[in-house]
């Protein structure tokens, strides 16, 4: 099996936390595009834009179905999105899927435990 790199365990931790984010004390959310209940275990945390990684009005729960066999479905996403943060925050979303950020080891070791941090905080205060 091939060695994660430090960034691929944060993105484990930060899709983890999403999924929890976006769930209730049962541990049930929504999908964001179709709406289908989902256990969050079952879930996927679904990108609006690919290439922004760890900004977390970037990506929601997300059925298998919409995020991998409908390529996200996201023109409703958008239009979920524009629903949830507005126009605005949509275009900007856009405009910084074009910049480049290398994070530094340093910076994804705070994200790393952060994110683990928020994980085990949602799990306690979900009951899950």
């Amino acid at each position: 099996m091939a060695k994660l790199t430090q960034k691929k365990v944060n993105e484990r931790a930060f899709n983890k936390y999403i999924r929890l984010r976006d769930v209730d004390s049962t541990g049930y959310g929504h999908c964001i595009t179709c709406g289908k209940q989902l256990h969050y275990k079952e879930a996927n945390a679904g990108h609006f834009k690919h290439g922004l990684h760890f900004i977390e009005d970037n990506q929601h729960l997300q059925c298998v179905g919409c995020n991998l066999h409908h390529s996200g479905k996201l023109d409703l996403y958008a239009t979920k999105m524009i629903d949830m943060y507005g126009r605005e925050r949509v275009e900007e979303l856009e405009r910084e899927k074009h910049k480049v950020h290398k994070y530094s080891q340093s910076e994804l070791r705070e994200l790393l435990d952060y994110y683990k941090w928020a994980v085990e905080y949602l799990k306690q205060t979900k009951g899950l």
